[in-house]
């Protein structure tokens, strides 16, 4: 019975090792084969101002082209600042042409009724002024001679003092008069022109300021893609930077392994790589190096064997190159390097 039951624990023992043998030597030996999964860069979309949402035209799982607009904040008060920036700018560019221009022939006209009205006033005051002063003459000599009294002297002495600051004040309308008159026949100066012609360009960059600022209120797609997250909702205030929608850019797919050190000789940038993914069993996908991490990874924190340092491993990058329009980011994939 014993020597029944022996062969029989033979056989099975063969066919055990068989087995193991069968998924040992049929397994994939191929050692520059690594799993991964793809992904895609992901796009935030973010805002350059702060203010309230009045319009979101995005949801989640929408194809977005670069341009689109994805959402407005609101604008009145964006709109009053430009709408104030080109009015004054409009003054600004109207006094450069009065200044180049020379001034206008009713200003020249206006200016020189004011040089006739005062030269008029000094004129009027001219009779009364010798008048009053022959009469301080004459009570001058009275009082001397003891005709009048010291009060009838000062009464005659404050009439022509009075009179004389009157033609004194008029004399200086007329010469402020003509200055103005004489300017404005000359023509301004240069670098009251030149001081002109800077506020006219500030003016103009305010313009280019706040039609600039109004833009960003209408936030646009940097890329084309698909919106992968909405964030924010309609009618709400967001501030600088925040993201309101993620948006995955389809054309941009990677994977990343990592190869371990021993390996690592053998793995170039810029060299191929073969994707396949378990959609598509029959079929690779080309696809390149990109980056080679130069920072290891999982490393033991002390190595002292050479069997210990095959643990150590480095991430590498691969940019997919074709059938983008099958693979998906998510999608498992195993990438065998040249």
């Amino acid at each position: 019975m014993k020597k029944k039951i022996i062969p029989v624990v033979v056989v099975l023992a063969l066919i055990a090792l068989s087995v193991w043998g069968n998924q040992y030597f049929n397994r994939p030996q191929d050692l520059n084969t690594y799993s991964g999964t793809i992904e895609g860069t992901e796009v935030p979309v973010q805002p350059e101002l702060a203010g309230r949402i009045v319009d979101l035209k995005v949801q989640e799982g929408q194809v977005i082209k670069t341009g689109d607009i994805i959402a407005k904040l609101d604008d009145s008060q964006a709109k009053i600042s430009l709408d104030t920036a080109k009015s004054e700018q409009t003054q600004a560019q109207a006094k450069l042409n009065d200044l180049l221009g020379g001034s206008r022939a009713e200003e020249l006209r206006r200016l020189q009724a004011v040089v006739d009205q005062a030269n008029a006033n000094v004129a009027a005051l001219a009779p009364s002024l010798e008048l009053e002063e022959s009469n301080l003459a004459n009570d001058q000599k009275l009082y001397a001679s003891g005709g009048i009294s010291k009060q009838a002297l000062d009464t005659q002495q404050n009439k022509y003092d009075t009179i004389k600051a009157q033609y004194e004040g008029a004399q200086a309308n007329v010469n402020a008069a003509q200055a103005s008159l004489d300017q404005a026949q000359a023509g301004y100066t240069q670098p009251t022109i030149q001081a002109q012609k800077a506020a006219v360009d500030i003016a103009a960059q305010s313009v280019k300021a706040a039609e600039l600022n109004l833009s960003k209120l209408t936030i646009k797609s940097p890329t084309n893609g698909q919106a992968l997250y909405k964030q924010v909702e309609l009618g709400q205030v967001v501030n600088t930077g925040t993201t309101l929608v993620t948006i995955l850019d389809p054309n941009d797919l990677w994977i990343k392994i990592y190869v371990p050190e021993a390996k690592l000789s053998q793995v170039k940038v810029g060299g191929v790589a073969h994707v396949s993914v378990d959609s598509y069993p029959n079929k690779t996908f080309k696809g390149q190096i990109q980056y080679i991490s130069t920072q290891a990874e999982f490393t033991p924190k002390n190595v002292q064997t050479k069997e210990e340092r095959t643990t150590t491993v480095y991430e590498v990058k691969i940019c997919i190159a074709e059938g983008k329009d099958q693979l998906k980011a998510g999608m498992p994939a195993d990438v065998t390097l040249d």
